[in-house]
């Protein structure tokens, strides 16, 4: 996987429905109509949430955990047929104050391919 953002990256934070194993590590997630299936073992990481974008506001006096999003990387394959299929490395997030998860960055491998042949 990936550390780096390059060309092929896309900056996405859509909201996705997101299956979860026992321990809380995405399994499996919807994306723009087409079903992703985790292929590798998760990265786990924890980044802050860009609050000054954000019309949800924390309570005051609330705890600096409503500023963090938990975050995994996966690698994911498409497992529907879609318009918009990607082969890639997804970054997700739990959103606290929402309960839920959103689709933070899309790695495309076709679009690295390209760039670096």
């Amino acid at each position: 996987m990936r550390d780096e953002r390059g060309e092929g990256d896309m900056k996405v934070d859509e909201t996705v429905p997101v299956e979860i194993t026992d321990d809380g590590a995405p399994l499996r997630f919807v994306w723009r109509g087409v079903v992703y299936g985790v292929v590798s073992p998760p990265e786990r990481w924890i980044t802050r949430r860009e609050w000054w974008r954000s019309a949800a506001r924390a309570p005051r006096g609330g705890t600096v955990d409503l500023l963090e999003l938990p975050v995994w990387r996966v690698d994911a394959l498409p497992l529907t047929d879609g318009v918009h299929r990607v082969d890639g490395t997804f970054d997700l997030a739990l959103d606290p104050i929402r309960g839920s998860w959103l689709l933070l960055g899309v790695f495309d491998d076709r679009v690295e391919q390209q760039l670096f042949a």
